[in-house]
C-alpha cells in the first residue's frame, strides 16, 4: 500500500457539478490548518536550532564575559577599599561597583558577589550618622505606610525640589493603581477567554474519544485475515494510538479519512449533519493552532527567537554579530582588567564616567 501525506483528503469537483457551501468551508479549513501546522513545525525547528546554537557558540562566550567582569568587579572593590581617591571619585566608583555587581549577581547568577554586592546595598553607617539615620528611616517609613511613598531624605534644604519629587511619586502611584484595576478587568475577559478554550478543547477531546473507538473497531489487526492488510492495521493503529494520546483530534480525523479511502469510501459520501460537525471541530482546530502560533511572539521562546531566530541567512547574521559583541566585550574587559592594576589608571576610568 502507497504510503499516504500527512494532509486530509478535499472535495473535488464533480463533472457538471459543484461543491456546496459546506464543502467549500471543510475544504478551506483542511487548507488552513495545514498551512498552520507548516508553519508551527518550521517555527519549532528554528527554536530547537537556535536553542542548540545558543549553548554550544554563545553561552561559551557568555560565561568567559561573566568570569571577566568578576574579576573587573573585585579588582575595583579591592581599589575602592585600599586605595585614597577623592570623594568624588570614591563615590562613583561605589555606585560604578554596586551596579556592576547587581548585573552579574541578578542577571548572570555571578554568586561569588552576592556578598560583596550586600556589603554595598547596605553600608555601615557610623556613630556620628547612627541619629541622624534613625529619623530619617522613621521618617521614610512613616511616608512609606502611610502615603506609600518611597522617598530619600538624603536632603531636606530643597523643599521646592523635595515636593516636586513627592508629588510625582503620588502621580506614579496613582498611576499603578489605575493599571492594576485595568489588569483587574483584563484577567476577567482572560478567565472568560480560557474558560471558551477550555469548553472548546472539551469538546475536541470528546470527538477523538469517539474518533478512536470507532478507528480501533474498524482497524483492529487481529480480524484481519489477509497478511498485507493485516500489516497495514497494525501501523495505522499505532498512529491512532498515539494521536489519542495527544488528544490530537486533526490526526485522528485525517487517519479515518484515510482508512475511508483504502476501503475504497469516498468523502462525497460522509451525511451533510455529520460534515457540518466536523467544520466546527476543524474551526476549534484552527483557533487553537492560531493560538499556539501567537504563543511565539508572547512566549517563553519569543525572546529567543527575536534574538536569534528567522531565515538560515537572519539566523547566521544574529549569532555572527552576537559573537562579535561578546568577543569584543571579552577583550575590552581583559584591557580594563591589565590597566585597573595601576589606581591611577582607575582614577582616570572614574573622572571620565
Amino acid at each position: 500500500m502507497s504510503q499516504k501525506e500527512d494532509h486530509l483528503p478535499q472535495f473535488v469537483p464533480q463533472e457538471k457539478a459543484t461543491l456546496s457551501e459546506l464543502q467549500h468551508q471543510f475544504n478551506a479549513s483542511i487548507q488552513t490548518i495545514d498551512q498552520l501546522k507548516i508553519k508551527l513545525a518550521e517555527r519549532e525547528k528554528i527554536i530547537d536550532q537556535a536553542r542548540a546554537r545558543v549553548q554550544k557558540e554563545v553561552q561559551p562566550l557568555v560565561r568567559e564575559m561573566v568570569t571577566h567582569r568578576v574579576a573587573m568587579v573585585q579588582l575595583l572593590d579591592e581599589a575602592y577599599h585600599q586605595e585614597d581617591f577623592p570623594r568624588l571619585e570614591k563615590e562613583k566608583l561605589e555606585a560604578f561597583i554596586k551596579d556592576q555587581a547587581s548585573i552579574m549577581v541578578h542577571h548572570y547568577g555571578a554568586e561569588e558577589l552576592a556578598e560583596l554586592l550586600q556589603r554595598y546595598e547596605v553600608p555601615t553607617p557610623t556613630n556620628s550618622e547612627a541619629n541622624a539615620s534613625k529619623v530619617k528611616e522613621e521618617t521614610q517609613s512613616l511616608l512609606k505606610n502611610v502615603l506609600g511613598l518611597e522617598v530619600n531624605l538624603q536632603d531636606l534644604s530643597d523643599l521646592e525640589a523635595f515636593q516636586a519629587k513627592l508629588d510625582q511619586q503620588m502621580q506614579e502611584e496613582q498611576e499603578k493603581r489605575e493599571a492594576q484595576r485595568t489588569q483587574r478587568q483584563k484577567s476577567k475577559a482572560q478567565q472568560a477567554k480560557e474558560a471558551k478554550a477550555k469548553t472548546q478543547l472539551q469538546s475536541i477531546s470528546k470527538a477523538s474519544r469517539r474518533l478512536y473507538t470507532t478507528l480501533a473497531k474498524l482497524l483492529h489487526p487481529d480480524r484481519e485475515r489477509d497478511a498485507t492488510a493485516r500489516l497495514w492495521k497494525e501501523e495505522a493503529m499505532k498512529k491512532v494510538t498515539i494521536a489519542y494520546h495527544q488528544d490530537d483530534f486533526f490526526e485522528l480525523f485525517r487517519l479515518q479519512l484515510e482508512f475511508m479511502q483504502e476501503q475504497e469510501h469516498v468523502l462525497k459520501q460522509v451525511p451533510e449533519d455529520q460534515l457540518t460537525y466536523y467544520v466546527q471541530l476543524l474551526q476549534e482546530q484552527i483557533t487553537e493552532l492560531e493560538d499556539e502560533h501567537s504563543n511565539y511572539y508572547m512566549g517563553q521562546d519569543a525572546h529567543l527567537y527575536h534574538d536569534f531566530g528567522g531565515t538560515p541567512k537572519q539566523m547566521e547574521a544574529k549569532f555572527r554579530s552576537a559573537k562579535k559583541g561578546l568577543r569584543e566585550e571579552i577583550q575590552q574587559l581583559e584591557y580594563a582588567l591589565n590597566d585597573f592594576q595601576d589606581p591611577a589608571a582607575v582614577l582616570d576610568f572614574l573622572k571620565r564616567l
